[in-house]
């Protein structure tokens, strides 16, 4: 085994999605068993029936919407890259510096990839979710994984909650806002929704989602809304589809949509936003138009970096 004791292993961590539309029941199921989204009374006696009962039920949609982005997630795909580009920039001042990809809801999850950095010999990491917004349902479920796998292992663990309002971040997507809006369209940020009880029980999501968009918008006027509901409980609005309808009666109003919740292309943003919004409205789309994320550009991957260097020293 090799010794990295004194060198860094820097994880990206995110939700992960399914590869093909064959593991979406897996993926569904490991989403669902996690009490972090929700909570079954009872525990995981009623917890892992009702996470094999509701994958079931869902499978045909959700596997129907991989299939019309080309069959499965690019998530992991985007944040690998993302990982070697960000190994690479920091390679010179950190020497031997592993950037390693952990998923909590399928391949690689997350407890692999601490295993197999741990037998590598890497005992210093840092443990950075992808998510800029915290959340006790994003941010809290993977850390909650991460302690689980590190337990027992006697490790140096710097886990960096989240980059809302990171200066470097919130400036390149201002300059990506900049660089892609029109002069006729409005300004609308779409965030992954929350359940309000979340909200209520302290969840910081909701400000840091309003300070991300407040920096990310600056002098523009702008408006928030939040997509991806699922389920009967009350969630954080508006719904960003109710929203997209409010701001299309002016007939003569264009929108250009911002995801805020996310840093790469997955289902939220390709099929969500790019396809069943419009199909949902009834229109052909002209009068909407989505920012690129970022996916793998460097300029990001330099943010990432940044935010790294300042906050993995523990």
């Amino acid at each position: 085994m090799t010794r990295h004791a004194n060198k860094v292993c820097i994880m990206l961590l995110g939700m992960g999605g399914p590869a093909k539309t064959d593991d979406v029941r897996e993926f569904l199921f490991n989403i669902f068993s996690d009490r972090n989204i929700i909570r079954m009374p009872g525990g995981q006696l009623f917890q892992r029936p009702f996470a094999k009962l509701i994958s079931s039920l869902r499978r045909a949609g959700v596997e129907d919407n991989y299939r019309a982005i080309g069959g499965g997630s690019p998530l992991l795909m985007w944040t690998e890259k993302q990982a070697e580009q960000l190994e690479q920039l920091l390679s010179d001042e950190l020497p031997g510096v592993s950037c390693m990809v952990g998923m909590r809801y399928f391949h690689p999850f997350i407890e692999d990839s601490i295993a197999r950095a741990l037998k590598n010999g890497f005992r210093r990491f840092v443990f950075l979710p992808m998510y800029p917004q915290y959340s006790k349902a994003t941010t809290g479920s993977v850390f909650e994984m991460v302690r689980r796998a590190i337990r027992e292992h006697e490790v140096e663990a710097v886990f960096i909650n989240d980059f809302h309002d990171d200066p470097g971040y919130t400036r390149l997507l201002k300059e990506q806002i900049d660089a892609n809006i029109a002069p006729d369209e409005t300004l609308l940020f779409s965030a992954h929704s929350l359940p309000q009880k979340f909200v209520d029980e302290g969840d910081p999501y909701v400000q840091q989602t309003e300070i991300t968009t407040a920096m990310a918008a600056g002098d523009r006027d702008f408006h928030l809304s939040y997509q991806s509901r699922t389920g009967p409980v009350k969630w954080i609005g508006p719904d960003t589809v109710a929203e997209v309808r409010r701001l299309l009666s002016d007939p003569k109003r264009k929108l250009f949509i911002v995801p805020i919740s996310f840093v790469c292309d997955h289902i939220e943003t390709l099929h969500e936003l790019d396809i069943k919004l419009k199909e949902d409205l009834g229109i052909d789309g002209t009068r909407i138009r989505r920012m690129p994320m970022f996916n793998d550009a460097v300029a990001f991957t330099k943010v990432v970096a940044e935010i790294v260097r300042r906050k993995g020293r523990g």
